[in-house]
C-alpha cells in the first residue's frame, strides 16, 4: 500500500525519493532555511509535500546542475523557492498541473504588476518564467526543460545542440 501523495514523509523516504543521502538533508535544512520539516517531540523529521519538492528541486541544480550553496540561496530567494519547487516536482516526476502552495501576500505597494500566466510547457524555451527573475533561474530552468526533452526521445533545436557539442568539445 503507497502514501498518498499530501501524506508526511520520513527523512528515509525522502532521502530514497529525492537520491541523497539523510545526512546531506540534515545539512541543507541547516543551509535552507525554507527547507524545514516538521519535528515531533522525538526529533523525527516528517516532510511536507512541499518540503520533499524543495528538496528534489535543490538535488537537482546542485547535483545535477552543478550550483553551489550560494546560487541555490539566490534562486530561493528570487522566488521564494517556487522555481526550485517546480524543478523538484518535474524531477520527482509529479503532474505539472497541481498547483503550488500560495505564497504569502505581499502589500499592495509592494507588489509586482501580475503578468498573465500560462502552463510551463507553452513557455519558449529562454523566455523569463515569472517565477525566475534573474539569469541564474533562466539559465537552470532551460537547462532542466533541454534535459526532460531529451529524456522524453524528443530531438533537440539545432542551436541547442549546437551548443551542447560546442561545450562538449575538449579544445
Amino acid at each position: 500500500m503507497s502514501k498518498s501523495p499530501d501524506a508526511f514523509r520520513s527523512i528515509g523516504e525522502v532521502s530514497r525519493l529525492v537520491g541523497v543521502a539523510p545526512h546531506v538533508l540534515r545539512y541543507w535544512e541547516s543551509q535552507f532555511p525554507q527547507l524545514a520539516p516538521v519535528k515531533r517531540a522525538d526529533g523525527r523529521r516528517y516532510y511536507r509535500p512541499d518540503d520533499v519538492r524543495l528538496a528534489a528541486g535543490l538535488c537537482q541544480v546542485m547535483r545535477e546542475e552543478g550550483l553551489s550553496i550560494r546560487g541555490a540561496r539566490r534562486l530561493i530567494a528570487a522566488d521564494r523557492g517556487l522555481g526550485l519547487r517546480e524543478i523538484g516536482a518535474a524531477r520527482l516526476g509529479e503532474r505539472q498541473d497541481v498547483a503550488p502552495p500560495a505564497a504569502p501576500a505581499a502589500p499592495e505597494s509592494t507588489r509586482p504588476p501580475r503578468r498573465a500566466s500560462r502552463p510551463a510547457e507553452s513557455l519558449p524555451l529562454f523566455e523569463r518564467p515569472a517565477a525566475a527573475p534573474d539569469w541564474l533561474a533562466r539559465l537552470v530552468t532551460a537547462a532542466a526543460r533541454l534535459r526532460r526533452q531529451e529524456l522524453q526521445g524528443r530531438a533537440l533545436p539545432d542551436r541547442a545542440r549546437q551548443l551542447r557539442m560546442a561545450l562538449r568539445d575538449p579544445r
